[in-house]
């Protein structure tokens, strides 16, 4: 019996199978065939350096009815809000179970982004109602505690990890025999953090601190005392690790004092 010829692999025909064996074998066919998708993120991301990705944001994840949904909860949480006196501004965005005290003391610019859990508080005293201010752009992460005696300020484009604590007071230890005292007495002085200020995870910042703009505060320190701007501070208390540079455009590390020079100057013998 005559046996029809298969078409060979590889080799284009006018069946099917023919059709595919072409595509596969042809490399320039695979270049073509190369979904869109693909092709527009391997473009998206080709400004990135080696080791470097980038993130989607809040707003990027999930089914556009899930986004409305929390746009609409935000705006009226944020409408209840400005009934009971805090100041808040547009497009200001609350996680879930955010605790709010002192709701005249709050003062919330356009653009921010709160996490869940955050608590947010400030006291009456009797120089008047305290400040806590947030300013615009700025993201901060679950589980946020900030508490203002008298003025706590964050500044514009700060991004704040998860459990962040920015306080601006201290309760008054200075009769230890008296709790009452301790409990219901503080001492505050305000606190600033500038502007583009990003906190790691955990990292509390207390009384009468000053955070300059850019700095960058590791993960669980304690910022005691004043950060420059443009550095990088790390430990408990927190200290400036790195220094921007502006000539070379890198963070620069700074240089330990000589322990034998400090022992010198301090008149310790050897």
């Amino acid at each position: 019996m005559y046996a029809p010829k298969m078409p060979m692999k590889g080799a284009v025909s006018g069946s099917p199978r023919g059709q595919a064996s072409g595509h596969a074998s042809d490399p320039s066919m695979k270049t073509n065939s190369m979904p869109n998708e693909i092709s527009n993120n391997k473009t998206s991301t080709s400004n990135l350096r080696t080791g470097e990705v980038r993130l989607m944001t809040r707003y990027q994840r999930g089914l556009r009815i899930v986004r409305a949904w929390r746009r609409l909860q935000a705006m009226l949480h944020t409408a209840w809000l400005r009934v009971q006196g805090a100041h808040i501004g547009r497009h200001v965005y609350f996680g879930k179970s955010s605790q709010i005290y002192g709701h005249a003391g709050i003062n919330i610019a356009d653009g921010v982004n709160l996490g869940h859990r955050v608590r947010l508080e400030t006291h009456l005293t009797e120089h008047g109602q305290a400040q806590l201010t947030i300013g615009s752009g700025t993201c901060i992460g679950n589980d946020f505690h900030a508490g203002a005696a008298l003025r706590v300020l964050i500044g514009r484009n700060c991004m704040l990890a998860s459990a962040c604590t920015v306080l601006d007071h201290d309760h008054d230890f200075s009769d230890p025999f008296n709790p009452h005292q301790a409990r219901e007495g503080v001492v505050a002085a305000a606190t600033v953090i500038e502007d583009s200020v990003f906190l790691g995870e955990r990292v509390i910042v207390l009384k009468g601190v000053r955070i300059g703009n850019g700095s960058v505060i590791g993960a669980n320190s304690v910022v005691c005392s004043d950060i420059p701007p443009l550095t990088m501070a790390a430990g408990i208390p927190a200290r400036p690790l790195r220094r921007w540079s502006e000539s070379t455009g890198k963070w620069e590390r700074i240089a330990a004092p000589n322990s034998a020079d400090a022992s010198g100057r301090s008149g310790v013998g050897h």
